[in-house]
Order: structure tokens, then C-alpha cells, then sequence
């Protein structure tokens, strides 16, 4: 009897046990229906074995910034906010996966734990050498320009060499840090857990500027109310924003991209426009853009006019030996009016024009944008112009500087190696929007030392670089070669391009000389960066030219004498 009793008993709690089972598989069901059901959309194109993969990692750890708008940020009821969770909400639907996101780690924390492989995916980071570590990137998904935030009473800034005798506050773990602290040892920096802690940090004078892309940096100041801060500068890089996956997870970032490339022009629009469109489209003032532009216009003609006059006279004081002495005295006082024209015309261009690439970038950073055709071609072709008129305005001064002989350099011991790794952190996010990599060979060059300025080398070899990436194919390849031996040290840049026809060789350094009008202004450029790059290497006594063979690509190199590097 006791066994019989024994066995309902058991009977019965099997058959209590099964319909436990049941219930809980209707609740999850209920609660996690992409994780039990759901399959990947069949646009996606994905093959048995990424499919496959999806099936043994139903649940993916998503590692998130949560103090960082628009981006991406937890708010008080412990929802993920911004662009980026928005797109990782249309991936997970894609995908048939759920996405369990952390929640509670500040940024290094989260850092720390992809390392340890404790989270899995970034879903919105800037790329850079040391990330590639333990990373691997998605093709970029957002764009903004990088900024410089400074009290109201700072004027304008040109670039990071205005801020070394500034205190500059970055967010801990951000690329910019990374960045700063790699290229630019020399500066102050003032360490913050988040950006509204740096923008308060300057807001409260703690520190003079804080650099951050220019979306999170207007979202804030306008969120909090921060009315003593302005934007005075702009920083040489630009916030590329990925995906990126942990290393032995290879399969996740092809299935990854397959996904952001199925998202429609109508979807990114609307994500767009949710967290910034909106707010800055009826905040800019386009008739002050059109002012600065014409302005901008009348002052070039006017100093191409005035250097056409200037030229008379030279011509004329050769003719007339008597008054040579007269006309030689106005002629310098001429120059030095235009020096000093030059060098306050140039921060007041420069302070409406950064201004206007930064209202441009919000507008064009994500690559579709929440308005007409028309407009959205209107808006991208008023950047790309933005962009060139401030390389102009650059190569201008530059040009004016050298034939001024105001030009100073300093003697730097430059590490030829750490030269050349730096132009090509700071120009690969330049190479990815072409879709150009990058073959570095410094192996027999690792101990030369140049004696020269190293931030006008970098300008050389940024102008070396981005016209090798700019001149070679979609999937081609830049390759940068240091060599050094008993006599010399050579510096190369190779690209794979249709190389330079021979009958543009003797004016390729020439200023305002470019070898084929019709692709440059396809590619942009304008005409002075060899120009520049020639005059600041031959002025520190070294050597520039370059090889060329049509249809095999061109090769770029400088060197510099025995007696001017250290072995």
C-alpha cells in the first residue's frame, strides 16, 4: 500500500513538474519572443553558418556608455536612451536575438569588462589602435566633427597647439583622451568621469577647454543650460562611430554589418531626427552662413586683386631705378599690412566657418539626413565647400608665412617609427571613408631619429597620406615605407592609383598646380599641399620628390642627410 502510494505520489508530482515546465515556457514566450521564435530577416542574406551562430548565442552582452547623449545613455527608470540604442533595438529585430544591455559600470568599467570578455559588443565606439587590441570594428555608422568647448570670454583656437598652456579636460576612457595622451603628452589634462562633468568643469573654470564630439557637446550645454560656454575650435579628427565585437567572435561583426546596411534611408532619418534633426534644424541661422560666405568671397578677391597689384608694382620698380627705393619702402609697408590683415582676418574667418561646419556636421554627420532631397544635396554640398574653404584659408596663411619667411621650426628629435604610426592613427579613420588600407614597413627604420620640426612633418605626411588615399581605388592600398642606412634616412608613400601622367612632373610642386583639374575637383584639394610640404622640407635641409609610372600608382617620398639623423 505504501508503494502504491509511493508511485501517485510521484506520478503526481511528475505531472505537477510538466505542467511547470509548460507554464514557464508560455511566460517566456510571452516575455522573450524574439529570443524563443524568432528567426533572422531573410533580406539579410545570411549564410548557414551565421546562422547557425545566432541560433548558439541567442543572448548577446551589450557593452553601452550610460551617461553619454545623444548616444546613448540609461535614464532615471533604467531604459537604454539615444541614436545608438535605437539602432541596436532594429538590429536585435533584424537578428532574432535580444541584446542584454549593462546597465550600472561607468565607461572604464565597461571597457574593462569587453577586455575580460564579460560583455560582448560595443554598440557605439570610435576606433583607434589600442581598441583593435581586443576589438574588431564595423564600417563606420555615425560621423561628427570633434570639438573644442571654451568659456565665452576665449577667442578663437587654432587647433591642439592653442591649447598647451591650457588645462583641458577630456571624459576618462573616451578616444579623445586616448588621443590626446598618445600625440599630445604635452598638454594638461583635467580627467572627468563624464561629459556633463566636463562641460561643468569649464563652466566652473576648473578647467580652460573640454573636447568632445560636437552632438554631445551642444545636447548638454543645452539640456543643462550651460549659456557661458561656446564652441571656439575645432580639433584635426573627426568622431567615426562604430560597432565593434569582441576578438574570438569574428562571425558577430560580417552579421553585424549585414544588419546596419539593411537599415533604410527612412529608418535613420527617423532616428536622426528623434534625438538631434529636430532640435538643431530650426536653430540654424542661414543667413548669417550666407553673410560669412560672401564676405568670405569678397576678401579672397580682394587679396587676389591686391596681389595683382602688387606684382605691377614689382615690375614697375624695375623699369624706373629712381623711384625703386620709394616703391620698395611702400611695397613693405604694403606686406606688413597684409600680414597683419591676414593674421586678424584669419580668426575672424576661421570663427564663423568653424561654426558653420559644426551646424553642417550635425546636419550631415549620419549619412541620411531627415529632410528633402533637394535639402539634404543643398546641405552636402555647402559642407564639402565648408570644408575645402577652411583648407584654403589654411594653405593660404601657410603659403603667406613661408614666402614671408615667418615661418619658425622647431629642433625636435622625432622617432621616425613613432612618426610615422601617429599619420596613420590620425588618418585612418580618412582611409576607412574610402575604403583604403593601409601597409606600414618601418621595420628598417626603427631607431632613426629626424632632427626637425615633428608637427610640420606631420603636416607633410598628412598631405602625403590623404593624397595617396584620395588618388587610390575603392578596396586599394597605401604603402608607407621608412628606410635608413648609413647616409640617409627616406620616408615613402606609395599609392595604387593611375599614377601622374608625365606631363604634369615638372609642375606637381608648383603653387596652386594640380596634375588633373578634372579628378581633383571630383576629389577635392586645393593645389598648395605639395607646395607646402616641399617648402617646409627644404627649409630644414631636406630632400622631396616622388616617382611615377602611368597606370602603376605614384610614390612620394622626403629624406634627410647623414648629418641631419641619429642612429
Amino acid at each position: 500500500m505504501r508503494e502504491i502510494t509511493a508511485i501517485g505520489f510521484k506520478s503526481r508530482c511528475m505531472s505537477v513538474r510538466r505542467r511547470t515546465h509548460y507554464c514557464v515556457l508560455m511566460i517566456a514566450a510571452i516575455l522573450f519572443p524574439p529570443v524563443l521564435f524568432s528567426s533572422p530577416d531573410v533580406e539579410l542574406d545570411l549564410t548557414a553558418a551565421e546562422k547557425a551562430w545566432l541560433n548558439d548565442h541567442p543572448v548577446i552582452r551589450l557593452a553601452s556608455d550610460i551617461a553619454w547623449p545623444p548616444f546613448e545613455w540609461i535614464d532615471s527608470e533604467r531604459q537604454p536612451q539615444g541614436i545608438a540604442s535605437d539602432y541596436m533595438k532594429l538590429i536585435e529585430k533584424k537578428l532574432g536575438v535580444r541584446f542584454e544591455q549593462e546597465k550600472d559600470k561607468p565607461w572604464p568599467e565597461v571597457v574593462e569588462a569587453v577586455k575580460a570578455r564579460k560583455l560582448d559588443v560595443f554598440s557605439c565606439i570610435a576606433k583607434n589602435v589600442q581598441r583593435m587590441e581586443y576589438v574588431n570594428f564595423t564600417r563606420p555608422y555615425l560621423s561628427f566633427p570633434m570639438v573644442i568647448i571654451t568659456s565665452n570670454e576665449v577667442s578663437y583656437i587654432d587647433g591642439v597647439n592653442d591649447l598647451i598652456d591650457m588645462t583641458v579636460s577630456v571624459v576618462d576612457g573616451y578616444a579623445t583622451h586616448e588621443y590626446l595622451t598618445t600625440n599630445h603628452p604635452e598638454l594638461t589634462l583635467y580627467v572627468v568621469d563624464t561629459s556633463e562633468a566636463g562641460l561643468a568643469a569649464v563652466s566652473q573654470g576648473k578647467a580652460n577647454a573640454f573636447v568632445d564630439n560636437i552632438a554631445t557637446a551642444t545636447h548638454i550645454m543645452h539640456e543643462s543650460g550651460l549659456t557661458n560656454l561656446k564652441i571656439s575650435g575645432e580639433m584635426p579628427i573627426r568622431y567615426e562611430l562604430s560597432m565593434a565585437v569582441r576578438k574570438d567572435w569574428p562571425e558577430l561583426v560580417s552579421i553585424l554589418q549585414r544588419a546596419l546596411d539593411s537599415i533604410s534611408d527612412e529608418q535613420r532619418r527617423n532616428i536622426q531626427n528623434k534625438w538631434i534633426g529636430v532640435r538643431f534644424e530650426h536653430g540654424i541661422d542661414y543667413s548669417l552662413f550666407w553673410k560669412s560666405l560672401i564676405v568670405f568671397i569678397l576678401i579672397v578677391s580682394f587679396l587676389y586683386f591686391y596681389n595683382r597689384k602688387l606684382s605691377r608694382e614689382i615690375n614697375q620698380r624695375k623699369v624706373a631705378e629712381d623711384t625703386a627705393i620709394k616703391l620698395r619702402n611702400d611695397a613693405d609697408k604694403a606686406n606688413q599690412a597684409k600680414s597683419e590683415f591676414l593674421a586678424v582676418m584669419s580668426h575672424e574667418l576661421r570663427t564663423p566657418l568653424t561654426s558653420i561646419i559644426g551646424a553642417l556636421g550635425l546636419l550631415t554627420g549620419n549619412k541620411k539626413m531627415g529632410v528633402s532631397d533637394d535639402a539634404r544635396k543643398m546641405l552636402l554640398i555647402a559642407s564639402e565647400n565648408s570644408q575645402r574653404l577652411k583648407l584654403l584659408v589654411d594653405d593660404i596663411l601657410d603659403v603667406e608665412k613661408l614666402m614671408a619667411g615667418q615661418m619658425v621650426f622647431q629642433q625636435d628629435t622625432t622617432s621616425v617609427a613613432s612618426l610615422v604610426a601617429k599619420a596613420v592613427a590620425a588618418n585612418q579613420g580618412y582611409a576607412d571613408q574610402y575604403d583604403v588600407s593601409f601597409m606600414v614597413d618601418i621595420d628598417a627604420c626603427d631607431d632613426c631619429c629626424i632632427i626637425a620640426d615633428e608637427h610640420r612633418l606631420m603636416q607633410v605626411m598628412t598631405n602625403l597620406i590623404s593624397n595617396a588615399v584620395k588618388y587610390s581605388p575603392k578596396k586599394g592600398c597605401v604603402h608607407i615605407i621608412a628606410q635608413g642606412d648609413a647616409h640617409k634616412v627616406r620616408v615613402s608613400v606609395a599609392d595604387s592609383g593611375e599614377g601622374i601622367p608625365v606631363v604634369f612632373h615638372d609642375e606637381i610642386f608648383s603653387h596652386f598646380s594640380q596634375a588633373d583639374t578634372s579628378d581633383t575637383r571630383e576629389k577635392g584639394g586645393t593645389g598648395l599641399g605639395l607646395a607646402i610640404s616641399k617648402e617646409i622640407i627644404e627649409r630644414q635641409g631636406g630632400v622631396i620628390g616622388f616617382t611615377s609610372v602611368p597606370g602603376q600608382g605614384a610614390t612620394f617620398y622626403f629624406e634627410f642627410d647623414m648629418n641631419e639623423v641619429k642612429t
